[in-house]
């Protein structure tokens, strides 16, 4: 027995080493950043090809180089004049007053005129994510309609059954402990906007630097990617942010921000994108959405 301790079989050194290299990969899992790095994006080795024009392209990749601004706001002439309305599946996950929340996969429809959105998280995604669901897991909001709330149908069926539908606002307390921006915020347009403001007013300040990011893909797609870095202040919303823009339809489809601590603070992803489908008021009424109306 001495003797086989102190010489080990070849099946027991592989068993050692084994074991030491499963506790390593444990460790090393629990130190793993909160917001893991999504495997919807991948890095493209060299120049990007695409079915844009060889003009058009440079332009692109210029302005990624040297002017987010103008970029940005080439991307913003373009939504308005193409794009009415679009489906997608949004994947976000965010850092909360210092907690992680889990990753959320929603399926969303919606149009510019009048600004509609309508979300339905999914608990259910490929390859089995474990997902976090708020208190709501569907939610409508028609800017003009309802006092200017949102409707929330409850996740909790029994809830559901005694409250019916709920309205909240859509920056008040009870939304705001979910997300870093409200529902009437969202849309590719208004994304574009709150950017160049931060870009603008860093910009004034002497306080921007840009840096081009080179080309990955975003759930299949190609983009040219934007980073920006700002200063340690308490009214800007992160230090690096990275900006994912899709070659073909110009819209960020994936955001990135970061701490002062290069910690992720913030991931949003587009997938399923589809523009113009030809939405209208009938997709957005509660009972198209599952809900009821509200009380």
């Amino acid at each position: 027995m001495f003797k086989r301790l102190i010489h080990p079989t070849n099946r027991r050194i592989r068993l050692c080493v084994g074991l030491l290299l499963a506790g390593l990969f444990c460790i090393q899992c629990t130190r793993s950043e909160a917001i893991r790095q999504s495997q919807l994006i991948t890095a493209i080795n060299g120049r990007l090809v695409g079915p844009r024009d060889d003009a058009l392209a440079e332009k692109i990749e210029h302005l990624a180089r040297t002017d987010h601004i103008a970029m940005l706001e080439l991307c913003l002439e373009n939504y308005e004049r193409q794009y009415r309305d679009y489906t997608c599946t949004l994947i976000k996950q965010e850092v909360i007053r210092g907690t992680s929340k889990g990753e959320q996969w929603m399926d969303v429809k919606f149009v510019d005129l009048p600004f509609s959105v309508a979300m339905k998280w999914l608990d259910k995604v490929p390859g089995g994510n474990k997902l976090y669901v708020p208190m709501g897991d569907r939610v409508l909001y028609i800017e003009g309609r309802y006092n200017n709330q949102m409707l929330v149908r409850l996740t909790n069926p029994l809830l559901r059954t005694l409250v019916g539908t709920v309205q909240r606002r859509p920056d008040g307390s009870d939304a705001m402990r979910n997300t870093l921006r409200p529902v009437n915020l969202f849309g590719f347009k208004r994304s574009i906007q709150s950017l160049l403001k931060v870009y603008r007013k860093a910009k004034r300040h002497g306080e921007l630097k840009e840096a081009f990011g080179g080309y990955m893909k975003v759930a299949g797609r190609k983009a040219i990617v934007l980073v920006r870095y700002l200063p340690p202040k308490k009214d800007y919303p992160a230090h690096k942010t990275e900006i994912f823009i899709d070659v073909q339809a110009l819209v960020p489809t994936c955001v990135k921000g970061y701490d002062w601590d290069g910690n992720i603070i913030g991931r949003y992803i587009y997938k399923n994108l589809k523009f113009n489908v030809g939405l209208g008021g009938e997709q957005f009424t509660p009972e198209a959405n599952g809900m009821a109306e509200p009380k």
